[in-house]
């Protein structure tokens, strides 16, 4: 159980430091992400096309929490102070809720919660390419 808060801190860490390889590294290989934004999407090309939306990630660990019931999932909490590529700073509270691969400690699922209503209403959509 230790090695999903363990993948789950990698995570944050590699969001903060824009290393969307290693973010894809942490997922299987038919890993899924399910974005309020973009929908389900493949890891890879989710991950390719924030990091073609952003210029800079601060993130502010929160908290991790791990399934009460021993099963493969955990969550992560944390503030992120996102920079989009036109410079708009976009600060929000995210739990990510990470399912792993049975028997391993891959990410098989990831599901991004957070509340589009402010990003949108001040910054647009900013996955949208020019």
């Amino acid at each position: 159980m230790d090695t999903y808060i363990d993948v789950l801190q990698t995570y944050m860490k590699a969001l903060g430091d824009s290393d969307y390889e290693k973010i894809v590294s942490l997922f299987a290989p038919d890993g899924k992400v399910l974005s309020p934004f973009l929908g389900e999407m493949d890891a890879a090309p989710f991950f390719q096309r924030l990091q073609g939306a952003s210029s800079r990630n601060v993130i502010t660990p929160i908290d991790v929490f791990s399934s009460a019931n021993g099963s493969n999932r955990a969550t992560a909490y944390f503030q992120y102070d996102w920079t989009v590529s036109d410079g708009t700073l976009i600060t929000f509270k995210v739990m990510d809720l990470f399912e792993f691969e049975d028997g391993g400690n891959r990410i098989k699922y990831l599901s991004l919660i957070y509340d589009t209503h402010p990003i949108r209403a001040t910054a647009g959509n900013k996955y949208e390419t020019a």
